[in-house]
């Protein structure tokens, strides 16, 4: 009866062993395959030549991407603004590309890569929200072949000095009566390839100080005036009252100014070839 038991005893110890070494391969080959899966969304640097050098794409992959559209990095701290994870001061990769995958799998892709899922109340349909290590991750696929990617740096990482501004053409003279809120930096993958500089600053209201039911300064009158001032000799200048868009060139670089009376603020984009 011993021996019978003893028996009994080995054979369940060769099942657990047995059964074991099948869990370990197979958690084995699925980090294998997931890392295959990530190495495979790039395939030639081609694929991501307007992709800004800094991008975590180790971390962050372009699902089946077959070319980068555009990518940006923001940086806001605009007090009125709060960013998808509830930030007011924010800074973020923004990149579009195009991508074989469809929605679902696509969606399904990045889920899968997410060290934790955010679900909110009401969630997206085509949108999908994450951690990646220290990144919080929005993945969106709305239609056709066209994707987008932010990742957020981490909230201690805020600065508002924007990395890649150390070649920024300073064409634009600041004025007292705005204060800047934004700024990117942006590789487009237009024209043979483009560098964008944006920012955009809030005018400063002075409203009626003398309490005589009227507005003491129109801000945006003053600073179209001194604008045209400035720039109305430069190359190609024009200036559209009924946009507020302020056009000029300057050493290669395209330049706006938006004068946007109804957000209160002043739109500021520069672009130039790649080259530069």
């Amino acid at each position: 009866m011993n021996k019978k038991i003893k028996y009994i005893a080995i054979a369940v110890l060769v099942v657990i062993l047995l059964l074991s070494v099948f869990l370990l391969l197979k958690d084995r080959g699925k980090t294998s395959s997931e890392s295959i899966d990530r190495e495979s969304s790039v395939s030639n640097d081609s694929e991501i030549s307007y992709l800004l050098d800094t991008y975590p794409l180790e971390q962050v992959p372009l699902y089946k991407v077959t070319e980068v559209s555009s990518s940006k990095l923001y940086i806001n701290w605009d007090p009125n603004n709060i960013s998808i994870f509830d930030d007011k001061e924010f800074s973020y990769y923004n990149v579009v590309f195009y991508t074989e995958s469809s929605q679902e799998e696509l969606l399904k892709y990045y889920k899968g890569i997410f060290d934790k899922e955010i679900v909110d109340e009401y969630p997206m349909p085509d949108m999908v929200n994450g951690y990646i290590g220290k990144y919080r991750v929005s993945a969106a696929h709305y239609s056709g072949n066209t994707a987008y990617i932010q990742v957020h740096l981490p909230k201690d990482e805020f600065t508002k000095e924007n990395m890649y501004f150390d070649t920024y053409p300073d064409f634009f003279e600041k004025d007292s009566l705005f204060v800047e809120h934004e700024n990117s930096y942006g590789l487009l993958n237009q024209l043979g390839g483009q560098t964008e500089y944006t920012r955009y600053f809030t005018v400063i209201d002075s409203g009626d100080q003398d309490n005589d039911g009227k507005d003491d300064v129109d801000e945006f009158g003053v600073l179209i005036s001194k604008y045209k001032e400035i720039y109305e000799s430069k190359d190609s200048y024009e200036y559209d009252s009924d946009s507020g868009q302020m056009k000029w060139e300057e050493e290669g670089y395209k330049v706006i100014a938006s004068f946007a009376r109804d957000h209160g603020r002043v739109y500021l984009n520069i672009r130039g070839s790649i080259e530069k």
